[in-house]
């Protein structure tokens, strides 16, 4: 029984060095392949997220486009009822625009 020992110690010895030698540089690829898969899935939350908050921005600067949009229809509606006032007044009085005095034209 103890030459049956003697002998699996060389024989066992001789299984784990080809096991590492063989699976060492597999085991090594297979390692390599889950980081690059786990930074390519932390990459897509990135991306993601940077898309998330691109859409914030533009969002808010179109929100910030319409209330401009929305004034500058309103100043120009004034205006335009300010223009005409003023050349009514101008032709009623029989007089040209130009020739009104500042406060008034």
């Amino acid at each position: 029984m103890e030459e049956l020992f003697i002998a699996m110690v060389p024989m066992t010895l001789f299984l784990t060095i080809g096991g590492v030698l063989i699976f060492r540089p597999l085991t090594k690829r297979l390692g390599l392949m889950l980081e690059a898969n786990a930074a390519s899935r932390r990459d897509d939350r990135s991306d993601q997220l940077h898309y998330e908050h691109m859409r914030t921005l533009l969002e808010a600067q179109n929100l910030k486009i319409d209330a401009l949009e929305q004034r500058l229809e309103f100043t120009e509606s004034l205006l335009d009822g300010r223009g005409d006032d003023r050349f009514g007044r101008a032709r009623l009085a029989g007089r040209s625009p130009a020739s009104l005095p500042e406060g008034l034209a």
